[in-house]
């Protein structure tokens, strides 16, 4: 190997998704997306209430089926599937984030709320969704905003959905 040759793991190049996964195919996939430098923008009710509002109306728009989600200050943990909708993720990663920054430029003059791209991990078969889906309701818990999961007013399971993919 040449030592004048460096390979980019992280910048603007490297991607997030895998290069050989469908990411239109009826398999729950959880997803992290982190606010521009982790700021704490959704700790106010309003701000919490529209993410959450846009959150569920880009799916029901695009026909995704969200499985539980957990709206953090700083970040969106979200499980979802794109059903039998044939749009990829990145579709519905784009309307989300562009509906969300365009509603918070009017009403906040912020110009960038979400920081590039997002983080997913596609749960395969084997993996137990149950549990998955508790590791992120109890996120409020692990960071002391809340002493229980079921306190905490941004985090829901959709337990219908869910049965679909046990």
């Amino acid at each position: 190997m040449d030592p004048k040759v460096q390979y980019k793991t992280w910048g603007k190049s490297r991607s997030n998704r895998l290069g050989d996964y469908d990411y239109s195919a009826d398999q729950p996939i959880h997803v992290t997306i982190c606010t521009e430098n982790k700021q704490e923008i959704f700790n106010s009710k309003i701000n919490a209430e529209a993410v959450v509002g846009e959150l569920l109306k880009t799916a029901n728009d695009l026909g995704f089926r969200i499985l539980c989600y957990c709206l953090m200050p700083d970040h969106l943990h979200v499980v979802l599937t794109p059903a039998n909708s044939g749009h990829p993720l990145s579709e519905f990663l784009n309307l989300f984030k562009g509906r969300t920054s365009s509603s918070f430029w009017k009403r906040e003059g912020l110009k960038k709320i979400w920081q590039r791209s997002a983080f997913d991990h596609i749960l395969r078969r084997g993996e137990d969704l149950r549990a998955t889906i508790e590791y992120i309701l109890n996120n409020p818990v692990r960071k002391g905003i809340k002493k229980e999961a079921k306190d905490y007013l941004y985090s829901k399971w959709f337990d219908e959905e869910v049965e679909r993919y046990l």
